[in-house]
C-alpha cells in the first residue's frame, strides 16, 4: 500500500467513525433524557421504563461512546505521525506529496501548478 492509499483510507475511517461517534451520542442524550424522565420517546402513546433499565441502557450507550472516542483518538494519532512523516520529506518532495495525499491533486495538476513536467514529478512517485 502507498502513502496516498495509507492516507486516503485513515481519513476515510476517521470521517466513518466521527459519524458513528454522533450516532452513538445522540444516543446517551437520548438515554439521559429517559433516565431522568422515565419516558420513552414513542409515536404518540405514552411509554415508562423502570428507572433501573434506564440507568442500564444509559451505561451502555456511554460505554459505547467511550470506545468510539477511543477510535477516534487512535484514528486521529495515525493520521496526526503520518502528516508528521511527510513534513519530514524534503521541501518540494512535502509539498508534491502534501498536494497529492491531502489535496487530492493528479501529477498532471500539480506539474501545472509547479510548472513542472510530470516526467519531474516521477522522482517522487517513490515516496508513496
Amino acid at each position: 500500500m502507498n502513502w496516498q492509499e495509507s492516507y486516503t483510507d485513515i481519513c476515510a475511517q476517521l470521517r466513518i467513525v466521527q459519524i458513528h461517534e454522533m450516532e452513538v451520542r445522540r444516543r446517551v442524550e437520548q438515554a439521559h433524557a429517559v433516565m431522568v424522565t422515565g419516558e420513552m420517546p414513542s409515536s404518540g402513546s405514552y411509554c415508562h421504563l423502570p428507572l433501573d433499565k434506564a440507568i442500564t441502557h444509559y451505561n451502555h450507550a456511554v460505554e459505547a461512546l467511550d470506545a468510539v472516542q477511543d477510535e477516534v483518538d487512535r484514528l486521529n494519532g495515525i493520521k496526526r505521525e503520518m502528516e508528521e512523516a511527510m513534513n519530514g520529506f524534503n521541501s518540494r518532495a512535502r509539498l508534491i506529496q502534501r498536494k497529492r495525499l491531502v489535496e487530492g491533486k493528479t501529477y498532471k495538476e500539480i506539474a501545472g501548478e509547479m510548472n513542472l513536467s510530470e516526467q519531474s514529478l516521477r522522482a517522487y512517485r517513490d515516496w508513496e
